[in-house]
């Protein structure tokens, strides 16, 4: 589920997955992104993708910053669905 998500993600960004995910701060995601052109658009890159696969009910958007990693917004939605998944 975590990683259609990161695929949804990425393609609401117009960037390769690998891009998005490298480990990088969302800062640069967002300067490398051709759609995104502030932090409400990676929000809705986020949330939308969440809609995507159908888990836009079971998960709060965790906050962060332009610090954060795409990563640890993903690894935080993943706790949230760990109970969930058993």
């Amino acid at each position: 589920m975590l990683a259609e998500l990161r695929s949804h993600v990425a393609q609401r960004l117009s960037l390769p997955q690998e891009e998005v995910f490298a480990g990088q701060p969302l800062a640069d995601v967002l300067a490398a992104s051709p759609t995104a052109i502030n932090s409400i658009d990676l929000l809705d890159a986020f949330a939308g993708a969440l809609a995507d696969i159908g888990i836009e009910d079971d998960v709060e958007l965790p906050t962060m910053t332009l610090d954060h990693t795409a990563e640890e917004v993903v690894a935080a939605l993943g706790k949230q669905l760990a109970p969930t998944s058993s």
